[in-house]
């Protein structure tokens, strides 16, 4: 009887619940309704919010051309606002808002920002970030794109079809660059400008037995990432081979962890959520040319955004600090999880190797990377310089690139 009582008491909250979030819902429906701007722009309808338009207002007294910069006062915004008068043209709209402030938008800027689900797919592909295309070893060669040295220093076609690539597979490869150390700093320039990290504006890659990093040695590189332990971690790895070995080992291996992590996920849930949920410490700790320096940062192995996305991977073995941050109870658990994704990245790497004259692009936090043992002789050290790029820059390079080449209106 008891249990009767409270099954009914449990659907009338329940009622009532949906029934105030029914009400809820109409309200701001009939807000949305009644503080909204219709416009037929060509051809098609839609609707502006009247506090984003009074927001957006581009005159002078609210919007500073050269610096693209919004000066509105907000201290005196007024976020009921409506206009009481509204005038539109061929190509403008013209509003009178009940303070008298007089607000002109043209009707491509307004088509260009609208606030259709569609139109928000298409301007965050076109403009925010184009779409990732994931891959395992096998489409290797089909997806890694190769770009000319010259080309991308003399034509902003070329430039800006290397950075897509590279953007929407993690990977890209230049090649035909000249035999010099500061041949890399040229293909940085048409960017932006190179991340410094503690080990200095770029790097030397090559057998050095006393060294402070690993990757420094001619042994097996094992796959990872590039310094995890920074909380903002350097977006690009560009990676020129001077001298090659002649060896048998020497080969570069790559892997698309974000395949990987999509394939855990479908495959093995439980894996993912510890790999997505156990916060990791991730350490370097030493002296580079007399700087000491002593990294920390904690994150899960896989990195999702608020939507769910993959937005950053973290992975090295070397790298993975001995303080585990989580329960004693997760350790074993998880310790099962990081080796799934280590041999799941092993068995959908793929492996190559590049010659004198190449310039290794990939995304430090989406792919993981390694290197076979190799063997120098006298007359062959194997040589690599390398250097990171933020994916700020370079998605603003697109960006400008993309608007440019492709004369996209209402920017």
């Amino acid at each position: 009887m008891l249990a009767f009582r409270q099954l009914c008491t449990n659907k009338l909250i329940s009622n009532v619940l949906k029934s105030s979030v029914t009400q809820i819902h109409t309200q701001n429906a009939l807000f949305k309704q009644s503080d909204t701007l219709k416009l037929v722009i060509s051809g098609q309808s839609l609707q502006f919010p009247y506090v984003w338009l009074r927001d957006n207002c581009q005159c002078e007294q609210c919007f500073h051309r050269s610096a693209k910069s919004r000066t509105v006062d907000w201290s005196k915004f007024y976020l009921k606002v409506n206009a009481k008068d509204v005038q539109q043209g061929e190509n403008f709209v013209k509003l009178t808002w009940d303070d008298g402030h007089i607000s002109e938008f043209d009707l491509k800027w307004l088509k260009f920002r609208n606030f259709t689900a569609e139109n928000k797919k298409i301007y965050d592909r076109a403009i925010y970030k184009p779409a990732k295309i994931t891959w395992e070893g096998k489409d290797f060669q089909k997806i890694c794109s190769k770009h000319d040295y010259d080309e991308i220093l003399n034509s902003n076609q070329a430039l800006y079809n290397w950075l897509h690539s590279l953007s929407v597979y993690g990977v890209a490869l230049i090649q035909n660059t000249p035999n010099s150390a500061t041949a890399i700093d040229k293909i940085v320039e048409t960017i932006g400008f190179t991340r410094r990290t503690h080990y200095g504006v770029k790097f030397v890659v090559q057998n050095v037995p006393n060294t402070s990093n690993v990757a420094y040695l001619n042994t097996n590189l094992q796959v990872h990432i590039d310094l995890p332990y920074y909380e903002y971690c350097p977006g690009v790895n560009m990676l020129h081979c001077l001298e090659q070995t002649q060896s048998q080992g020497g080969e570069n291996i790559l892997s698309d962890a974000h395949y990987v992590a999509s394939y855990i996920k479908q495959n093995h849930p439980e894996q993912f959520k510890l790999l997505t949920d156990v916060e990791i410490e991730w350490s370097d700790i030493g002296t580079e040319d007399g700087n000491e320096f002593y990294k920390l940062h904690r994150s899960p192995v896989i990195c999702l955004d608020k939507h769910g996305e993959l937005m950053r991977i973290n992975f090295s073995v070397p790298q993975r600090g001995n303080y585990f941050p989580g329960p004693i109870e997760l350790v074993q658990p998880w310790y099962e999880a990081w080796a799934f994704f280590l041999n799941f990245n092993h068995k959908f790497s793929a492996k190559f190797k590049t010659k004198a004259g190449d310039i290794l692009t990939f995304d430090n936090i989406r792919l993981l990377h390694g290197r076979n043992a190799y063997e120098d002789s006298s007359n062959n050290v194997r040589k690599l310089i390398g250097a990171y790029v933020d994916w700020d820059e370079i998605y603003s390079r697109w960006r400008c690139l993309k608007v440019k080449l492709e004369n996209i209106d209402g920017v």
